[in-house]
C-alpha cells in the first residue's frame, strides 16, 4: 500500500470527494442497500460550491495516496456529529478508515467534545462497532422517494490526556 497523508481538507478539493462519496454509495453499500437506494441516496456525485460549503463548515479530514483522495470524515466539533464517513471501496481493509476516526476522535477531544453521534449506514454501523460505538435504534428515512435505513450510534469521549492531568 502506498502511503497515506491525512489533512484538512482544502478548497478546490470538493468536487473529488463528491466523487469519492458517489463511489463509496454505489460500490461500497452494494449488498447493504439495493441499487434503487444507492441512487436515492447518491443519485449523481455532490459537486459545486454547496457542496464544498458544507464540507467547508464541518471538520472534515482527507485521507490522499498520491494525488488521489481515497477517503473522509466530517465533525461538527460544536455539537459532536460525525456526519459522513466514507472510503473507497478499493482501500477497504487497509486502515484508512481507523486513521482518519482516530484523528477525528483526538481532533473532538481537542474541542472538549465528550460524546460523539454518527447516524451510521449497515456498513459503517459494523466498523463503528468494532471501533467502540454505542449500538442505537435503526431508523428509517425517505430520501429522493425511497425508504432507506440507518443506526442512531454514539462513542463517549475519554478527556484528552492532557486534560486529564
Amino acid at each position: 500500500m502506498t502511503e497515506i497523508l491525512i489533512r484538512r481538507f482544502r478548497a478546490g478539493e470538493g468536487d473529488a470527494l463528491g466523487r469519492l462519496f458517489h463511489h463509496a454509495v454505489h460500490e461500497g453499500s452494494a449488498g447493504a442497500y439495493d441499487a434503487t437506494q444507492r441512487a436515492a441516496w447518491s443519485p449523481t456525485p455532490p459537486q459545486g460550491p454547496e457542496w464544498a460549503a458544507r464540507l467547508s463548515a464541518l471538520m472534515t479530514l482527507v485521507a490522499w495516496q498520491g494525488h488521489t483522495p481515497v477517503g473522509f470524515m466530517t465533525l461538527d466539533p460544536a455539537t459532536g456529529h460525525l456526519d459522513m464517513a466514507f472510503v473507497l471501496p478499493e482501500v477497504k481493509g487497509q486502515g484508512v478508515a481507523p486513521m482518519l476516526l482516530g484523528l477525528l476522535e483526538r481532533c473532538a477531544r481537542r474541542h472538549r467534545c465528550d460524546r460523539l453521534t454518527t447516524d451510521a449506514s449497515e456498513r459503517a454501523r459494523r466498523f463503528f462497532l468494532k471501533h467502540g460505538w454505542q449500538d442505537g435504534p435503526r431508523q428509517q428515512f425517505n430520501r429522493n422517494g425511497v425508504t432507506l435505513h440507518n443506526y442512531r450510534m454514539a462513542k463517549p469521549l475519554k478527556p484528552a490526556l492532557e486534560d486529564a492531568a
